[in-house]
C-alpha cells in the first residue's frame, strides 16, 4: 500500500476500505452536499464492479489493486479531537454507500456462517453535519437494530438511507449463499468477495489545498456531475513523485521545472481532438516541434527539460513555500504571477489564462476540427504499454482496458521494482532509461513518451474531418506558414498518404471498441520507433511497408489459424512482418491447398473478425483505385443469397451440409447492422436494385457481387458463388503473398 502525508504537493492517498473505516480519521459531510440518493442500479453496479474485478483475479490468479472512486477532501483545523476531520467534498454517494456495504457485512457474517474478522469496525467515522437523522439512522444498523427501532424512531430517520441498505441486502442475498438463497449464483464466495474487498479495492482520497474556495470548489464538483477522472488521479501522483524526489535525483530548480513540465505536458496532451503543438505558448511551441511546427526535436526527458528551462516559461518566479505545483504555461515574462491551484489541476475545463502581451494570433482557440479514435485514458495505456515493452528487458502485454488504468501506473511507474533496464527496444531503437529504474525516473520517461507519441498520434493516425459532412478519414499534420502567423493541415506525406487512410480505417472500423485496439498500439509502437528527430521524421514508404505487413500477420497469425497468436506476441514479437507465413505445420503445403485450408476459416460461422472482409476490400481499392469508397462502420455479414427463404429452390437439397456454398465466402459480404435487419431475407435482384437505387453500397466486395447480375439476365447461383469465390480468393492469397495460379478447388 502507498500512502502520503497530506499536504499541498503530495495530494493523493489510496485507501483500502478498512483504512478508510477504521475509525482513525473522522469524515463530515457538509450541509451543502445533497442527501443520500443512490438507488437500486448504482448500489449493485458498484457490488457487481467489485465482484467482476474479484472473478477476474481469481481466474487468471493476478491480483491487483482495484480503483473504486474518489473522495475529495479538505482537512479541518484540529481542535480538541485527537482524530483527523476531513470533510467531503466529493464522493460521498460512494463513500455512504460502502460503509453501509461494510455494516452489512459486520452483520451478518454472524448468519452467514463464517467466522470472518468484523471487529475491527466499530464505530461509524462519517458524520452528516446538521442532519441527525441521518446520523441516527446509520447507528442503528451498525448496531443491527434497525427492526426493532425502525416503527418508533421512523420519523427521525433518514428513508433513503435505509433504502440503500435495503438494496445492499436485496443484491447480497442475490449474488451469494445466505440463509434465503441455498442455491450458489455466482463464481465467488462471500469470503472471496471480503478477502478482495478488503485488500485490493482502492479509494484515491484527494485532499485540497488549505487555501481552496470550498463553495466555489464544491460548485464546479458538482456542476461536472462526475468524480475526477482517473488521469487526473494519475498527474496528480506524477507531480507528487517529482516532488517527493531526492536532492541526489534532482535539484531543487529543477523539480519545480519539471513539475510545471509536467503539468503543460498533460494538459496539451490531454484533448485528443486538437493537435498537441496548440498546448504551448508560441514561444515554446517553436522550439519545440521547429518553425513550421512540423518536427518533434526533443529525443529524451532531459532535452525536452532544457528546451523548457531555456523558454521564457523558466523564468516565471514559483513561491518558495511551493504552495502551487504547477506553471502557467502561457505566461512570457520576468514578473512573478498567480499560479494555478490544485483545483485548476482537477478541474479539465481549466484553460490555462492567455498572456495580455502575447500579439500572436489566436487561432489556437479555434473549434477542434478532428475527431479523435480514443479517449485519453485509453490513449495513456498505449503509451505505457510502448514504453515498458521498450524498456523492459521481458515482454508485458499491458491491457488496454481503462479500467486497469490505476493499477497498471501503479505497477509500471509508481512502484517498478520488478522492471529491467535493457536500453533499446527489440528492432534497437532508444527509448531514455536510467541504470536503476525508479519512480522518477519511470515519470520522466513517460512523460517525454506521452508527448512524443502525442505528436505521432496527430500526424501518422486517421482522424474524423468534423468539417467535413461527410466525416471523410484524413492523415494530416498540422504545418505553419512561413509568416509564422498562419497554419494549414496538408497530407502527412507526399506518396501514400491516401493508401494509409485505407488501411488504417479498415483496421479500426474492424475493432472499434478502445479495449481492443491493437492494430493502433501496433501503428504507434512502430512509429514510435522509427520516427527521426530531423527533417526526415517518418518515411512513408517504410510506414504503409509496415501496415500491409501489419494486416498480413493479423490474418495469417490471428484470424486464418485454429491456433491463433495473441496480439501482443505479434506486435512486439515479430522481427520482420514480411516473412510471416501461414500458420500451419505442414510447410510444404501446395497454394491450391493453401487455398483450401483459407477457405475454411471464412466460411459462416467461422470467421474470426470483420477485418477478413475489410482487408478484401482494401485489396479491392488497390487494385480498382475506387475514390469514392470509404470504410464505414458495418458488422454484419450478411448472406447474398438469403439462409432463411420459404421458397428456396437453390439450396434446398444441401442447405445443411458441411461444405454447402450459401456458407462460402462467395456467398458472404459485409453490410451495416440496420441494413441487414431490411434487406437480410430478400433475394439478390431485390438487394441489387435496393443498393442500386439507394447509390450507396457498404464494401468493395458487395459490389463486385452486384456487377455479377445488375444489367444482366444472369442468376445469383451456385456456379455464379464459386466464380465470385474463386475471384475474391486469389486476390486475397495475392495480398496475403500466397499466390496461387488457380484457388478453385474442383
Amino acid at each position: 500500500m502507498i500512502t502520503h502525508s497530506q499536504n499541498t504537493t503530495e495530494p493523493v492517498i489510496l485507501l483500502t476500505p478498512k483504512e478508510l473505516l477504521d475509525g482513525k480519521e473522522h469524515y463530515l459531510i457538509p450541509m451543502y452536499q445533497r442527501n443520500y440518493a443512490w438507488g437500486n442500479s448504482e448500489i449493485e453496479q458498484l457490488i457487481v464492479d467489485i465482484m467482476d474485478a474479484q472473478i477476474d483475479a481469481k481466474k487468471s490468479n493476478d491480483y491487483k489493486n482495484y480503483y473504486l472512486g474518489t473522495l475529495v477532501v479538505f482537512e479541518r483545523p484540529q481542535l480538541s479531537s485527537k482524530r483527523k476531520v476531513f470533510e467531503v467534498i466529493d464522493g460521498q454517494q460512494r463513500f455512504t454507500t460502502l460503509s453501509l456495504l461494510i455494516i452489512y457485512l459486520k452483520n451478518h457474517f454472524k448468519t452467514i456462517g463464517n467466522n470472518y474478522e468484523m471487529s475491527w469496525y466499530l464505530e461509524q467515522n462519517i458524520e452528516f453535519e446538521s442532519r441527525p437523522k441521518s446520523s441516527q439512522t446509520l447507528e442503528l444498523l451498525l448496531n443491527d437494530n434497525l427492526e426493532t427501532y425502525e416503527h418508533i424512531y421512523k420519523d427521525k430517520l433518514n428513508p433513503a438511507i435505509i433504502n440503500g441498505y435495503k438494496s445492499i441486502s436485496e443484491v447480497m442475498k442475490s449474488k451469494f449463499i445466505t440463509p434465503d438463497n441455498e442455491s450458489q449464483p455466482s463464481n465467488t464466495t462471500i469470503q472471496e468477495f471480503c478477502d478482495y474487498l478488503f485488500q485490493y479495492v482502492q479509494i484515491a482520497r484527494v485532499p485540497v489545498p488549505d487555501e481552496t474556495d470550498l463553495n466555489h470548489y464544491f460548485e464546479v464538483m458538482n456542476n461536472r456531475g462526475e468524480q475526477l477522472e482517473k488521469h487526473e488521479i494519475i498527474k496528480a501522483r506524477l507531480l507528487s513523485v517529482v516532488e517527493k524526489a531526492d536532492e541526489n535525483e534532482i535539484a531543487l530548480a529543477d523539480k519545480r521545472l519539471a513539475k510545471a513540465l509536467i503539468h503543460n505536458v498533460w494538459e496539451a496532451c490531454a484533448n485528443m481532438n486538437k493537435y498537441v503543438q496548440y498546448g504551448f505558448n508560441p514561444t515554446l511551441r517553436f522550439k519545440l516541434f521547429s518553425d513550421n511546427l512540423t518536427l518533434f526535436k526533443p529525443e529524451d526527458f532531459d532535452q525536452l527539460l532544457k528546451i523548457y528551462r531555456e523558454s521564457d516559461v523558466a523564468k516565471i518566479s514559483l513561491p518558495d513555500n511551493e504552495q502551487h505545483s504547477n506553471c502557467d504555461d502561457n505566461l512570457q515574462n520576468n514578473d512573478a504571477k498567480v499560479l494555478p491551484s490544485l483545483y485548476d489541476i482537477l478541474d479539465d475545463n481549466f484553460i490555462t489564462p492567455p498572456d495580455p502581451s502575447d500579439t500572436t494570433d489566436k487561432e489556437d482557440d479555434d473549434g477542434e476540427t478532428y475527431y479523435s479514435l480514443i479517449n485519453f485514458s485509453g490513449f495513456l495505456l498505449h503509451v505505457l504499454r510502448i514504453m515498458i515493452n521498450i524498456q523492459s528487458s521481458y515482454q508485458e502485454d499491458i491491457a488496454l482496458d481503462d479500467k486497469q488504468l490505476l493499477t497498471q501506473f501503479e505497477t509500471y511507474i509508481l512502484n517498478p521494482s520488478n522492471l529491467e533496464t535493457v536500453g533499446t527496444s527489440n528492432d534497437g531503437h532508444s527509448l531514455q532509461t536510467k541504470d536503476k529504474i525508479t519512480p522518477l525516473s519511470q515519470v520522466k520517461t513517460f512523460v517525454y513518451a506521452l508527448l512524443k507519441s502525442k505528436f505521432i498520434f496527430d500526424h501518422f493516425i486517421i482522424k474524423r474531418n468534423t468539417q467535413d459532412t461527410k466525416g471523410q478519414w484524413t492523415l494530416n499534420k498540422l504545418v505553419k506558414g512561413e509568416d509564422k502567423k498562419n497554419s494549414y493541415y496538408k497530407n502527412s506525406f507526399e506518396n501514400d498518404n491516401n493508401k494509409l487512410v485505407m488501411l488504417q480505417s479498415a483496421f479500426h472500423v474492424s475493432t472499434p471498441t478502445t479495449n481492443y485496439k491493437h492494430w493502433l498500439n501496433a501503428v504507434l509502437y512502430y512509429s514510435f520507433s522509427h520516427y527521426k528527430h530531423d527533417d526526415t521524421g517518418l518515411d512513408g514508404a517504410a510506414y504503409i511497408n509496415h501496415l500491409e505487413g501489419l494486416a498480413r500477420a493479423f490474418m495469417l497469425r490471428r484470424y486464418l489459424t485454429d491456433e491463433p497468436d495473441d496480439y501482443h506476441q505479434i506486435i512486439y514479437q515479430t522481427l520482420d512482418f514480411n516473412k510471416v507465413s501461414f500458420k500451419q505445420t505442414d510447410d510444404n503445403l501446395s497454394p491450391d491447398k493453401l487455398c483450401i485450408k483459407i477457405k475454411q476459416y471464412l466460411r459462416y460461422g467461422k470467421i474470426r473478425n470483420i477485418f477478413v472482409f475489410n482487408y478484401l476490400d482494401y485489396l479491392l481499392w488497390l487494385e480498382d483505385k475506387n475514390s469514392d469508397f470509404t470504410f464505414t462502420a458495418r458488422s454484419s455479414v450478411e448472406h447474398f443469397y438469403p439462409q432463411n427463404k420459404r421458397d428456396d429452390k437453390l439450396f434446398i437439397n444441401d442447405k445443411d451440409s458441411e461444405d454447402t456454398l450459401l456458407h462460402s465466402f462467395g456467398n458472404l459480404c459485409l453490410i451495416s447492422h440496420s441494413l441487414n435487419s431490411r434487406v437480410s431475407n430478400d433475394m439478390p435482384d431485390v438487394k441489387v436494385k435496393y443498393f442500386l437505387d439507394s447509390g450507396h453500397i457498404d464494401s468493395l466486395k458487395l459490389s463486385r457481387m452486384i456487377d455479377c447480375i445488375k444489367n444482366k439476365k444472369a442468376i445469383w447461383n451456385k456456379e455464379m458463388i464459386q466464380a465470385h469465390e474463386d475471384q475474391m480468393l486469389k486476390i486475397m492469397m495475392q495480398g496475403l503473398n500466397l499466390n496461387s495460379e488457380d484457388t478453385h478447388n474442383e
